[in-house]
């Protein structure tokens, strides 16, 4: 079969996928054997639960427990309810989960308990969660009731200080199933949950309110972890991985023909979930419109699936509704597809025919996306300002910090603000009294990258300065500059353009005029991680400290309300660190310029 196929650029300089002409005159007996392929295709299908496979339009995340919930409520007092349930129990793992795969329902579980491994793939756990709940309710028997709870309690546990869930727990230390987990909709799943728990008393009413509180916090910080994690190339957020790091947030691959991409597929869920928030914030409004761009502008036009001489193929029809690729490389944003050796193709026809039997490569998951922000942006329209503004973000201690009145002090990211256009939006995160490793070590940073900024500007070295017996102090070319650098990349690990700002001097002069230079260490420090990251550099420390030899120490002194200060500023002074450094910025990092007033 001559199936060969060409790339066509489409609107935003992407990728559209055309294939050539196939012909399509079939004989009776090709008919025939794509019948009988279509048919043994239909029976894996209800076999596996592939949905996608079909592209069928499914509302919402469905797993094989659904027939069961949608029974009258006479139903589950009924005794054939009342049989399932007691069959899930036997079901049911040490920790609380229940697998997957398995129609736990009809009929108990008679091997060794400890070969029974739950997990929230494929819909299972919380499937079975829900069920139980229902009986429990129709017949208040309590052993329904303890096995929800311990399946309740097991959900919290499995939540990683990230906020996101693996796909089973507990996690393998070395699988890919230890990663927060998107793929099938596994955590969408989870949080689907804990929003019922949190909001509808009535459905869940055997839980109390810090059960339901619980369920509430775990919530948010799922939508946290999912704000995380949403992938930014070149500025611009895109979408979701299918699973990414536990730690860090990253992309990350799981089978070998898994590889780490922009799924088409798992982000639709979540953009729907986030569109499902009571009041988003301008962070959550931000990553839905961006998310929605994406599948705009990376949907595929011009062909469809069917089937030829037995086999599943791509083929052009420019009447086909759009599609979307499961895998967009992250860097081109670039279709591909995977046989298991793990090495990418650029054509769906070129795949193994057992890779295109039971997987979804293509799928139409953004045509649900764009039908519900149709609704949700008039719903918000107020917010969507939000979304069109970029932010930066401050990081660093008092000299950077807010004073408000009676404070005499001023940090320079109180001004700086005033050098950008109106589309920037300043978040100062610095802290008075932080060193890096403070900083790090309270969770600023953290919170500082859960404002998913365009630019980090990071000052620190004053406090690392203090004396070794302060809990603050750090080591120049040690556990300072191992902080500069875990900075850098966490930065760039969520898309933000890190930019590194060398302490300024501290007003100290010997008699012959000259800088008493305390913090020169931790200005070298830090330019030399700035070369090795290969970081934007701005050398505040230097330009600091010809601005105070120039003014001397008495003009230098005027710079704080306090005389003997010799480290804070006023307004006076805090303005003049703030254009020391907006006069180095545009040229150590370029890419700001464009946000920088004229």
């Amino acid at each position: 079969m001559n199936m060969a196929a060409r790339r066509m650029p489409y609107a935003g300089n992407r990728y559209l996928w055309e294939m050539k002409p196939v012909e399509l005159i079939r004989t009776r007996k090709s008919r025939q054997s794509e019948m009988i392929l279509k048919i043994r295709t239909f029976g894996f299908i209800v076999l596996a639960g592939w949905v996608g496979f079909c592209q069928a339009e499914v509302d919402w995340p469905t797993s094989r427990m659904t027939s069961y919930l949608s029974k009258e409520p006479s139903w589950y007092s009924s005794e054939e309810a009342q049989t399932y349930a007691d069959n899930i129990l036997t079901w049911q793992d040490a920790y609380g989960g229940w697998p997957k795969n398995v129609n736990t329902a009809s009929k108990p579980y008679e091997g060794d308990r400890k070969d029974l491994h739950g997990t929230f793939d494929n819909g299972a756990t919380t499937g079975e969660m829900r069920f139980l709940a229902r009986v429990y309710q129709a017949t208040g028997r309590e052993a329904y009731r303890q096995a929800f709870l311990k399946g309740f309690e097991m959900i919290l546990k499995a939540q990683y200080p990230t906020g996101g869930w693996p796909q089973y727990y507990p996690p393998p230390a070395k699988s890919y199933h230890r990663y927060i987990t998107f793929n099938d909709n596994a955590m969408v799943r989870v949080m689907m949950l804990l929003e019922e728990i949190s909001q509808q008393p009535a459905v869940y009413p055997f839980l109390n309110e810090q059960q339901r509180q619980a369920a509430k916090e775990a919530f948010e910080r799922g939508v946290g972890c999912i704000l995380k994690c949403q992938i930014r190339v070149r500025g611009e957020l895109t979408a979701w991985c299918a699973q990414h790091d536990e730690r860090d947030c990253s992309p990350r691959p799981a089978r070998s023909y898994e590889l780490a991409s922009i799924s088409g597929g798992e982000s639709a869920e979540i953009l729907r979930l986030l569109m499902r928030l009571d009041a988003p914030s301008p962070v959550a409004v931000r990553a839905i419109v961006w998310g929605v761009r994406w599948y705009e502008r990376s949907k595929i036009e011009g062909i469809r699936l069917t089937w030829v001489d037995g086999r599943r193929v791509a083929v052009s029809d420019p009447q086909a509704p759009p599609l979307w690729a499961r895998f967009y490389e992250i860097e081109t944003n670039r279709p591909f597809f995977c046989d298991r050796d793990g090495i990418r193709k650029y054509d769906y026809n070129e795949l193994d025919p057992e890779r295109t039997r039971g997987y979804a490569w293509y799928g139409d998951w953004g045509a649900a996306v764009l039908k519900d922000f149709e609704a949700w942006q008039e719903r918000w329209k107020d917010r969507l300002l939000a979304a069109e503004r970029i932010r930066i973000v401050l990081t660093g201690d008092s000299t950077v910090c807010e004073f408000q009145p009676p404070n005499w002090r001023r940090g320079w990211g109180q001004y700086i603000g005033e050098y950008f256009r109106d589309t920037v939006e300043i978040a100062n995160h610095a802290r008075s009294g932080r060193s890096t490793k403070t900083f790090r070590n309270e969770g600023l940073w953290e919170k500082a990258l859960d404002d998913k900024p365009l630019f980090m500007l990071i000052q620190f070295g004053h406090n690392d300065n203090h004396a070794p017996e302060n809990p603050e102090s750090t080591v120049p070319d040690k556990d300072y500059a191992d902080n500069l650098r875990y900075f850098v990349d966490r930065a760039r690990g969520i898309g933000a353009v890190p930019i590194l700002i060398t302490p300024m001097h501290r007003r100290k002069f010997y008699p012959d005029g000259k800088m008493n230079d305390t913090l020169l260490p931790y200005a070298e420090a830090m330019k030399r991680v700035a070369q090795e990251k290969q970081a934007a550099l701005v050398d505040l420390h230097s330009a600091s400290g010809r601005l105070f030899e120039k003014l001397g120490e008495a003009e230098s002194s005027r710079l704080s309300d306090d005389p003997q200060d010799r480290t804070h500023f006023n307004e006076r002074g805090a303005r003049l660190m703030a254009e020391l450094i907006m006069k180095e910025l545009p040229e150590a990092e370029p890419s700001i310029k464009p946000y920088v007033k004229k």
